[in-house]
């Protein structure tokens, strides 16, 4: 391993990038082709235990940049780290947008390209898994502010702040939306407008104004990591794989009663409550799993973390062309197994492109 690198880090990472490309082979596949219900309804159920590899992502960088040990000045926050994500932002969204031009829609129109180009990286029109790089830049311009609080924070008042934007970013609009509807009846009877009988309650406004529930990942990644959260062994894997088997079942039960709604916009958010418990208790499991290294195992996923920005950015051009261009159908070409094999394909494909591309001066620094 690499001087500095942090062995359970090193593999949460590699294995989180592998889940990526899986979550986003399932989702093309789901949405590109209607298969048979039961395969749809076993690859959904499938995606809902993939969701958690953003968070972890997070939860890493918080573990990492919110170190009060490691250096991190404006000079290289800005040069380095959100010059890159920046500069990575409008260049993948031109080039993808030549990919869609050229392979899809036949009909490349430079200035077309480019006015998209700008607009985009303004209102995010670009393909979907580009969101993340807002994300990033976003928790960049912030970490100074994030770093300050990390530096001069107690165990119990860490502790506390993670409660509080768990109860208010998680919990609460988790309530809110399984009691919408039944809310929005009361709130009509008492306010005499009857709209709300069928759009539902209006936003809460008992809310902490904060980025959604990042924040929330990345001081927990610390707090794992400095130990100022622990979590036993046994306590992080029953947590794990209980609230795991509970999103499953909680989907199954969305999809057969017939409650879209209550999968989309509640079971696949990133503050699903069973999914930030979840993230946490994974995260802690990986933590408490410090041990000796294993050389081979550890020096891939060394090579992977090395990869995984571009591996995040690239490999959708890989799914895009399998998926839109050639009109692949996993669901009449092996199913399940062929969705697996595409995401196992495409991975490795990316990861030594991405690999190979690190080897060209400027293009390194994008990948």
């Amino acid at each position: 391993m690499s001087k500095g690198r942090i062995l359970y880090l090193s593999r949460l990472k590699a294995l989180a990038c592998f889940m990526i490309v899986f979550l986003h082979t399932i989702t093309l596949s789901v949405e590109s082709f209607k298969g048979e219900p039961a395969l749809s309804k076993l690859l959904v159920s499938v995606r809902t235990l993939t969701i958690w590899a953003v968070p972890c992502f997070v939860m890493a960088t918080g573990a990492l940049l919110l170190d009060e040990n490691r250096e991190l000045g404006l000079k290289k926050l800005f040069s380095k780290l959100i010059l890159r994500v920046v500069l990575a932002l409008v260049i993948y969204t031109f080039l993808f947008k030549c990919f869609d031009a050229l392979l899809i829609d036949k009909d490349f129109d430079l200035g077309q390209v480019l006015d998209f180009t700008w607009v985009s990286v303004l209102y995010s029109f670009s393909w979907k898994h580009m969101w993340y790089l807002y994300l990033l830049i976003a928790i960049y311009l912030m970490m100074p502010a994030y770093r300050a609080v990390t530096k001069n924070i107690d165990r119990k008042t860490i502790l506390y702040l993670m409660g509080l934007m768990f109860v208010f970013l998680s919990v609460l609009p988790f309530m809110h939306e399984i009691f919408k509807s039944d809310m929005g009846s009361i709130v009509s009877n008492i306010s005499g407008d009857d709209s709300y009988s069928e759009i539902g309650a209006p936003d809460l406004r008992i809310v902490i104004y904060v980025s959604k529930i990042f924040p929330l990942f990345l001081f927990a990644g610390y707090a794992v990591n400095k130990g100022l959260l622990k979590i036993p062994f046994t306590v992080a894997l029953s947590g794990a794989v209980s609230c795991a088997g509970a999103t499953v079942l909680l989907l199954q039960w969305s999809i057969l009663g017939d409650k879209p709604v209550l999968y989309k916009e509640i079971v696949s958010s990133y503050s699903f409550p069973l999914l930030v418990i979840g993230t946490v208790c994974l995260f802690s499991l990986f933590r408490n799993s410090k041990g000796k290294e294993i050389k081979v195992l550890d020096r891939l996923c060394a090579e992977i973390e090395k990869c995984s920005f571009g591996v995040f950015i690239l490999h959708m051009a890989v799914l895009r062309y399998i998926f839109a261009v050639q009109g692949f159908n996993a669901y009449e070409h092996g199913g399940v197994l062929a969705v697996f094999g595409i995401a196992v394909g495409t991975f490795t494909v990316t990861v030594i492109v991405v690999r190979l591309l690190k080897f060209i001066p400027y293009v390194r620094a994008l990948v």
